[in-house]
C-alpha cells in the first residue's frame, strides 16, 4: 500500500515537473513576443538594444536591459529610416522589421558612383552619445559656420544636437538632430546659410510681423544681422530664431526700455529700425561689475548653456537610480549633475558635497542652478537641477530620475540652499 502510494506521488511529481519544464518562461520569451516601450526592464530590451546596435542605431556604450530615452530615440530613428510609424515603441511592426530584412542605419555613402567616395566623416552616423574625432571635426565645422558656440569636446551631447538641428533648418534638410549622410554631405560641401561677410547690408525687418523662437527665414536673418551690428548677438546670422537670438532680443529690450519677453514684436522691431541703443552703451558698466554673474559679459552663451543643461536633465528622466552611477544606465544624485554639465562641456566635481563647495551661493534658485538637501547625514547629501516653478530634476533612490517639487513635505524641510555651477 505504501509502495503504491509512493509510486503515485513520484508519477504526479514527474508530470508537474514536465509541465513546468515545457511551459514557456517569461524571461526566455524571444524578441517579438511582447511590445517594448519606455520604462520597461527586461532581457528582451537587452536583445532589442543589441539588434539596434548591430544596425547602427543604438550608440550607447553597453546594452542595459532598461528601455530609457536612449533606446526610445534609437527606436524612433530606426522607424524613421524604415518608413514605419515613428512612436518610439517597439511593437509588432517594428520588431518584425528588425528581425527581417530592413534598411539599417547608413554606414557608408549610398551613392552608386564609386568614383565619388565621401570623406571619412560621412561614413558614420553621429547622434547623441557618439564620441570621438569625427564628433570633434563636426563641432569644429559647425563652429566655423556659426552654429556651435562652444569649444569642441568630441562628445555629441544636446548642444551639438541643437546645433545640428539649427543647421538642418537653415539648409532645408530633415530636422532630426542627427548628423547623417545628407547633413554631413551638406556640411562638407559648405552648403550653409551662415552670415555673409557684409552684415551691414541687412535691411530693416517689417514692423508688421512678430518673430519668436522656432521662426526661420529671411526676416529672422535680417533681425539677427541688426542685433549683431548693434553688439547684442555674438553669433552669425543663421535664419533660425533659437535661444541665442531670444537672449539677444531680451538684452536689446532691456537696454532700450521695452517689455522684456524675448519676442521681436512691432514695438521691438520699430525700435530696432529707429535709433536703437547699441549694447556697449549700457553693457560696459555691467562688464566691469563681475561680481553680479560670472557669465554676464555674454548673456547669449549663458542662456544657451542653461537651456542645454535643462534639456540634458529632461533627456535623463526615467533612467533608474544606481549608487555611484554616472551614465544613462543609472545615476545617483551627484552623478546626474556631473553628467548634465559634462554633456554641455562643463566639468564639475563628483560628489554632492564637492559640488556644494564648488558652487556660488544664490539667495533663490534660477533655472539651471543646483538645489541641495540634507538627507541621511548632516551637510549636503542630495541635490538636483532647478527647472523653474519650484520644480527640480534629481535622481532619487526610489524613483530614479524624476521631477520633484521644492515645496514637497519631504524636500522642503531638508532644503539647504542653491548654488550656481556655471
Amino acid at each position: 500500500m505504501q509502495k503504491s502510494t509512493l509510486n503515485k506521488m513520484l508519477f504526479s511529481s514527474a508530470i508537474i515537473a514536465g509541465v513546468v519544464a515545457v511551459a514557456p518562461q517569461e524571461a526566455d520569451a524571444a524578441l517579438g513576443d511582447r511590445t517594448l516601450k519606455q520604462g520597461m526592464s527586461h532581457s528582451d530590451v537587452t536583445e532589442l538594444q543589441n539588434v539596434l546596435k548591430e544596425k547602427g542605431f543604438f550608440t550607447y556604450g553597453t546594452s542595459t536591459g532598461y528601455f530609457g530615452t536612449y533606446t526610445r530615440d534609437a527606436v524612433r530613428a530606426y522607424q524613421k529610416e524604415n518608413n514605419l510609424a515613428v512612436d518610439g515603441i517597439a511593437g509588432p511592426q517594428t520588431l518584425g522589421s528588425l528581425k527581417g530584412k530592413s534598411v539599417s542605419a547608413p554606414n557608408s555613402s549610398n551613392a552608386s558612383n564609386g568614383g565619388n567616395s565621401a570623406p571619412a566623416s560621412n561614413t558614420s552616423l553621429m547622434r547623441i552619445g557618439s564620441q570621438g574625432s569625427n564628433v570633434t571635426a563636426l563641432q569644429d565645422k559647425l563652429r566655423s559656420l556659426g552654429f556651435f558656440n562652444q569649444s569642441s569636446t568630441g562628445y555629441y551631447g544636446t548642444v551639438t544636437r541643437d546645433a545640428i538641428r539649427n543647421y538642418q533648418k537653415a539648409n532645408g534638410l530633415q530636422v532630426d538632430g542627427i548628423a547623417g549622410p545628407q547633413t554631413q554631405s551638406a556640411l562638407n560641401g559648405n552648403s550653409s546659410t551662415s552670415a555673409p561677410s557684409k552684415p551691414s547690408e541687412s535691411k530693416p525687418v517689417s514692423t508688421n510681423t512678430t518673430l519668436r523662437i522656432g521662426n526661420q527665414g529671411g526676416q529672422v536673418t535680417d533681425l539677427q544681422k541688426q542685433l549683431r551690428s548693434l553688439g547684442y548677438l555674438n553669433e552669425n546670422a543663421t535664419g533660425y530664431f533659437g535661444e541665442a537670438t531670444r537672449s539677444a532680443v531680451r538684452e536689446f529690450q532691456r537696454t532700450n526700455g521695452l517689455q522684456v519677453d524675448g519676442i521681436a514684436g512691432p514695438q521691438t522691431l520699430s525700435k530696432l529700425n529707429n535709433n536703437p541703443a547699441p549694447v556697449n552703451k549700457n553693457q560696459s558698466s555691467n562688464n566691469q561689475n563681475t561680481n553680479n554673474n560670472n557669465n554676464s559679459s555674454n548673456p547669449s552663451n549663458s542662456s544657451g548653456l542653461v537651456s542645454g543643461l535643462v534639456s540634458s536633465a529632461n533627456s535623463a528622466i526615467g533612467v533608474p537610480y544606481a549608487w555611484g552611477g554616472t551614465s544613462m544606465s543609472g545615476f545617483d544624485c551627484s552623478g546626474l549633475i556631473q553628467y548634465i554639465f559634462r554633456q554641455n562641456g562643463v566639468s564639475v566635481p563628483r560628489t554632492a558635497a564637492e559640488q556644494w563647495n564648488a558652487g556660488t551661493s544664490v539667495s533663490s534658485p534660477s533655472v539651471g542652478d543646483i538645489v541641495f538637501f540634507e538627507t541621511y547625514k548632516s551637510g549636503p547629501s542630495h541635490n538636483g537641477i532647478y527647472i523653474g516653478n519650484n520644480k527640480f530634476i534629481h535622481a532619487g533612490s526610489s524613483g530614479g530620475v524624476a521631477v520633484a517639487d521644492l515645496n514637497n513635505s519631504y524636500w522642503n524641510p531638508r532644503y539647504l540652499g542653491a548654488k550656481r555651477l556655471h
